[in-house]
């Protein structure tokens, strides 16, 4: 679950001048970024990842913004009686295809169904779609740690990095991109997760397809170049 900036630097035991330093941001810039008033772009996103020691997903691009103080109650004026909180809506069962990645990440790390259901206290089917995808992150994230010294011949870092800056600006922008797989097979959705290995799209229809980035010949927008 993604969290706040200023929430992860205080986890790290960092003052704000030392993430200053380190990461070559500026404190001004920091305690925007901090107070929300300021989104972190892409690129300085990437840079405190690394400074943090923590995934790009993991940071909040935008901060909560602290609450200003509440105001001094006047005397003698009646308190008005507290609004009726509304109920919130709740989300609805996990889809077929949420269940069928967690077990193939769970296969992954070596994990069967039974074990996996007493991890997440309850059975795959009785998930809701939220808790899936909360699920479906944490796995994604424990076998990226777990391949972290592995690292991929056929592709330097940099442009490893340079495709992990385009992914969040076009899941950001919620542009529509086309796959086009190795077998031939085309693809278009909106991005709403990635990983080292998969990118999670969602189709014009609303369904969500996992995609193998193996299995990737290319991808563009829609329309548009590569």
């Amino acid at each position: 679950m993604a969290q706040d900036l200023g929430t992860i630097r205080k986890q790290k035991g960092m003052s704000i001048s030392q993430l200053a330093s380190k990461s070559g941001i500026s404190i001004a810039k920091l305690v925007e970024y901090e107070k929300g008033t300021s989104e972190i772009p892409s690129a300085d996103l990437v840079r405190l990842a690394k400074t943090l020691y923590v995934n790009v997903w993991d940071i909040n691009r935008s901060s909560t913004p602290l609450s200003p103080p509440p105001a001094p109650e006047k005397k003698g004026r009646p308190k008005e009686p507290p609004a009726e909180k509304k109920p919130r809506p709740q989300s609805p069962p996990a889809r077929e295809s949420q269940i069928e990645h967690l077990l193939m990440l769970a296969a992954r790390l070596g994990v069967d169904r039974v074990a996996l259901e007493e991890e997440v206290g309850k059975p795959l089917k009785d998930l809701t779609q939220k808790e899936a995808r909360t699920w479906n992150g944490k796995l994604s994230r424990r076998w990226a740690e777990q391949k972290t010294a592995r690292k991929r011949g056929y592709l330097p870092e940099s442009v490893d990095s340079f495709e992990l800056v385009y992914l969040l600006e076009q899941q950001n922008a919620g542009a529509l991109l086309q796959f086009t797989l190795f077998d031939g097979q085309t693809f278009e959705g909106t991005v709403v997760g990635f990983g080292p290995y998969q990118i999670t799209i969602r189709e014009p229809g609303g369904d969500e397809v996992t995609l193998n980035k193996l299995a990737i010949a290319y991808y563009r927008k829609a329309g548009g170049e590569e």
